[in-house]
């Protein structure tokens, strides 16, 4: 009997083309937009314009003009005048402008000229400033910088597993529209069991003999496999076609994921037991399951969002499943053990979905 519960759902849905595209094409849509929108590493990506004016023949502004080109991701543009800069600038033609006049003398407050839009966000600007301070300093320093010993050296601090060298965006697209697309499995589910419902199907199933459970276990079945099949091909994909390494276990990777599918097909179950319509389900679950892929960092990364924001993003399985995908895919060596908590967390709202959705579940 669920074998032909298990075949008949499968095939009901293998011929529903729009829920297949929901499941298998969009993600991967989504996958090569933002993993081609964003880059990583210093040569990645265009370079940001920096427009630059100095009067002509001051070694000063040339040595400037060579410390932002020197500098990673930065490409000087030189002007005609300092007005040219700032003009630049409030067009947003390029990113910053820097003027040196040519009175250039600390002593008596005539400073190098920064320009940029001090009302832009905090955390777009303060790099980029923080950057061009920094190349100011390399050119006006007396002394090489090179000819200096080093006065600092970046380290991981010990019980922090060390991230993988080189690798693409792809690595944070893959997991991240993963995620958000494979919790689409929920409202396949609710939208499965409110179509039964409505053509009698479902009564007729429950007046066949076997216990109820089996016939809830038989309608469940199908979904967590696709679910199953959805995450496997996306990483699949990710690896083969994107680049995306894995920097852990795949033991790891295989379990987390299990479990995502699994907080996914309770969730669905938890939909279905209000009983809503097609209708109902169909305009109300995508826009509920955008906004816990949003708060969960699935769309944003969460370390960029507002403290209140990342914490509220505990409270969404989105969130917890990322954090194991990020360590596994990222931090070399990471094994089960290091994603407990998240494989707790997990299951706390697999169970949880699961007994809310049970006690509400009508089977009549």
């Amino acid at each position: 009997m669920i074998g032909a519960t298990i075949r008949k759902d499968t095939q009901l849905l293998l011929r529903d083309r729009g829920r297949l595209l929901m499941l298998f094409v969009m993600p991967l849509v989504f996958i090569v937009v933002f993993g081609s929108m964003f880059k990583f590493g210093p040569g990645a990506g265009k370079k940001r314009m920096i427009a630059v004016w100095h009067a002509a023949g001051d070694a000063r502004g040339e040595a400037i003009v060579n410390a932002i080109g020197d500098t990673p991701g930065f490409a000087p543009k030189p002007m005609a005048s300092a007005d040219d800069v700032r003009r630049a600038v409030a067009n947003e033609d390029v990113s910053a402008g820097v003027i040196v006049p040519p009175d250039f003398d600390p002593s008596r407050g005539k400073l190098v000229e920064l320009s940029i839009d001090l009302g832009e966000n905090l955390q777009v600007r303060a790099p980029l400033q923080g950057a061009l301070t920094g190349a100011v300093m390399r050119g006006l320093s007396p002394v090489p910088l090179d000819k200096l010993p080093p006065m600092i050296e970046a380290k991981t601090p010990p019980g922090i597993a060390k991230p993988l060298e080189g690798i693409s965006s792809f690595q944070v697209t893959v997991p991240g529209n993963g995620v958000l697309f494979g919790f689409f499995i929920a409202m396949t589910v609710a939208m499965s069991f409110a179509s039964e419902r409505h053509s009698g199907t479902w009564r007729r199933l429950l007046a066949a003999p076997v216990p109820r459970w089996r016939a809830l276990l038989g309608k469940l079945v199908p979904y967590y496999l696709i679910g199953l099949f959805q995450l496997g091909g996306l990483f699949a994909i990710g690896a083969l076609v994107f680049g995306m390494q894995i920097a852990g276990s795949w033991a790891a990777l295989v379990v987390l994921s299990m479990l995502v599918v699994l907080v996914a097909m309770a969730f669905g179950m938890l939909v279905a037991s209000f009983g809503w319509t097609e209708k109902q389900i169909g305009s109300g679950v995508p826009v509920m399951l955008l906004v816990m892929g949003l708060i969960g960092g699935c769309m944003f990364p969460r370390p960029f969002m507002p403290s209140f924001m990342q914490k509220l993003g505990l409270v969404v399985p989105h969130s917890w499943a990322l954090d194991g995908y990020y360590a596994v895919l990222v931090r070399e060596g990471t094994s089960i053990a290091d994603i407990a908590p998240t494989l707790g967390a997990l299951s706390a709202f697999a169970v949880g979905f699961g007994v809310l959705g049970l006690w509400r579940f009508k089977f009549e």
